[in-house]
């Protein structure tokens, strides 16, 4: 597959690098380079949400806590402000009974979603 061509290409081209040839480190530099453009030329290719074209989103930063229930409320919150959450990351704070929610909104969005959440106590973050 072209998968498992472009792995082995990283491989060798990854070895080249750790050679002590000036001309395979170059041979291995020029590999790592065209495995990049490649795979961004591919990623640009990748459809959207719903199949179509990617959108840029802008990103609003909660607080929450581990604790059930978190996550349904914010959603809930986002909703009764009429604002479509169109994706989601969570980090997990280490050492910690908390995390950050990553709530990806339209950018026209994302002012109105801040003031919402801070109304109803969300601790919000840059």
């Amino acid at each position: 597959s072209d998968v498992a061509g472009d792995l082995d290409e990283t491989v060798r081209a990854l070895r080249a690098l750790q050679s002590s040839d000036e001309v395979e480190r170059s041979k291995g530099s020029a590999g790592i380079e065209d495995v990049l453009r490649r795979g961004n030329a591919g990623q640009v290719r990748v459809p959207g949400k719903h199949g179509s074209a990617p959108r840029v989103y802008e990103t609003v930063v909660v607080l929450i806590d581990d604790q059930p229930g978190q996550l349904a409320r914010i959603f809930a919150d986002a909703g009764r402000a009429g604002v479509n959450i169109e994706d989601v990351r969570i980090e997990h704070a280490t050492g910690q009974q908390a995390g950050l929610m990553q709530l990806m909104v339209e950018p026209k969005a994302a002012a109105s979603l801040r003031e919402a959440l801070r109304e109803r106590g969300w601790a919000l973050r840059q």
